[in-house]
């Protein structure tokens, strides 16, 4: 079973995207919620983890960032 590892927000940019963080494997990554989800790797950390986190009773957990749009590889967001 994978190791779990959990994402901590560190603040926000004025394009409104969140900055996310893992302290156990360095992890950063953007997020904007817009009408379309938007993520960001910045540094890619443990690949092999699951990574997740949460803020005001949202709960994220098995994010997957492609780097390619869902829609293009034949899959459709949720």
């Amino acid at each position: 079973m994978p190791v779990r590892h959990e994402m901590i927000l560190t603040g926000e940019l004025d394009s409104r995207a969140e900055e996310w963080f893992c302290p156990s494997c360095n992890r950063r990554m953007l997020m904007r919620w817009t009408s379309e989800f938007d993520t960001l790797l910045l540094e890619h950390g443990d690949d092999t983890a699951i990574h997740f986190g949460g803020k005001g009773g949202l709960r994220l957990n098995d994010v997957v960032v492609a780097t390619e749009p869902a829609e293009s590889a034949g899959r459709r967001q949720p």
